[in-house]
């Protein structure tokens, strides 16, 4: 007798992450439909793949209603998140269906956020960033809490390589012109990007000098998921990022912007499958509690498009199996730290 597979539908299937996510789900044997806006592109893939797939945009209220009928959970690899994420969540408020996404930004996660309680009138969980961008960091921040109960600060960082892809150069030139934040006695406090900066050991990934990068939703989710009141972020990027962070005033608008604008647009989508085998990527955490006991951890895994890959069905799957919370929720109040010893490649090392 054959078992059943709850269908759910994958949004952005046909972008450079939602291929290999879509690949990945047709691979394990799950009931994935595809979805987005380019009909074309969209049945080539659900063709290759031996899926179904449903073709809409965020324009209109009821065919987004249709398109999302019938399946379990949507997971959301379409940015920017600004655009698609509220749209697809109400939505799954009124369909039934839990959402995903891979979304990064605190901005993001922020907006649905304020949707946690019709999420739990509806019965609807809100689970924004299960990549490479926000769940490894929640789990790892977890994962540091267990050892350290008492923490009352913790720092993440995260560093992936030399050069950055056109997704997370379009999302940082998005981001320049938002507000950042780091967590201070509980609450979200404004801060500058690059205002600060340190030498992190990120264990097998070596020393890397790091800014602040105050836009990363792990300082809300992290807060949620650990209750720490006190909490930075920040990222080991390449020289320029860091210059074009530091004086992201001049790149908010004008020439310097256009400029900016241009070079992100020839930036490819993403890496070619062996450059992303050769890839790794780290993240690192510490946490201290009040009389300065320190505890730093230091997560190593394949490439953040593949660790994204792994993260997001990890997800997904654990969410099939209805066992979640309903509500706005953090990667880490659904998977716990599990993650980081469980996913294929993934490894977490307490330092000395």
């Amino acid at each position: 007798m054959a078992t059943f597979k709850p269908s759910w539908l994958l949004y952005g299937a046909t972008g450079y992450t939602g291929r290999l996510v879509a690949a990945a789900a047709s691979a394990r044997g799950h009931n994935v439909i595809l979805a987005g806006r380019d009909s074309a592109s969209l049945g080539k893939l659900a063709a290759e793949l031996g899926v179904s797939f449903r073709v809409f945009d965020m324009a209109e209220r009821n065919t987004i209603d249709k398109g999302m009928s019938g399946v379990r959970l949507v997971l959301n690899c379409a940015g920017p998140f600004s655009l698609t994420a509220s749209t697809l969540a109400q939505a799954s408020l009124r369909t039934g269906a839990h959402y995903l996404d891979i979304a990064g930004e605190i901005a993001d996660h922020r907006v649905l956020q304020r949707l946690d309680e019709r999420a739990r009138e509806a019965g609807v969980m809100l689970l924004p960033g299960v990549g490479f961008g926000i769940l490894p960091s929640d789990c790892l921040a977890l994962f540091l809490k267990e050892k350290l109960p008492d923490a009352v600060t913790l720092t993440l960082a995260f560093c992936a390589g030399v050069s950055a892809s056109h997704g997370t150069l379009a999302t940082l030139l998005e981001s320049l012109q938002q507000s950042g934040f780091v967590r201070r006695n509980g609450q979200l406090v404004a801060a500058e990007p690059a205002s600060e900066s340190r030498t992190i050991d990120f264990g097998p990934g070596g020393e890397k000098r790091a800014v602040l990068f105050p836009w990363r939703a792990d300082v809300l989710s992290a807060g949620l998921s650990t209750e720490i009141p006190h909490i930075q972020s920040y990222a080991a990027v390449p020289v320029v990022l860091r210059l074009i962070l530091k004086n992201r005033s001049r790149f908010e608008s004008g020439f310097l912007r256009t400029l900016l604008q241009r070079w992100v647009a020839r930036v490819p989508d993403g890496p070619k499958p062996a450059a992303r085998s050769k890839r790794k990527s780290w993240l690192y955490g510490e946490v201290v509690n009040e009389i300065g006991t320190r505890v730093r951890a230091v997560v190593e895994g394949p490439d953040p498009y593949d660790f994204t890959v792994l993260a997001a069905l990890a997800a997904v799957e654990r969410s099939l199996s209805g066992q979640m919370p309903d509500g706005f929720a953090t990667p880490a109040q659904l998977l716990g730290s599990a993650p980081l010893s469980t996913l294929p490649g993934v490894s977490v090392r307490v330092l000395s």
